[in-house]
């Protein structure tokens, strides 16, 4: 399980201004359409449990 504070997966996976809404991000974890956890206040995004394709070989491809 690789954890990243939902802020710095914000930043670092979309462009600048295309960002999405920190309780956008927040609704998508505690919804589970966002795979991640919130510990106390702070939201974390789970990069190992991210689809990217149907296919889950291309995932674990991608993933590694």
């Amino acid at each position: 399980m690789k954890l990243i504070k939902a802020t710095q997966f914000r930043t670092r996976y979309f462009e600048k201004g295309s960002e999405p809404d920190m309780k956008t991000l927040k609704r998508l974890i505690d919804d589970g359409e966002l795979p991640g956890q919130r510990f106390g206040t702070i939201y974390y995004v789970d990069l190992d449990r991210i689809t990217v394709s149907a296919n889950p070989l291309v995932n674990k491809v991608l993933a590694a």
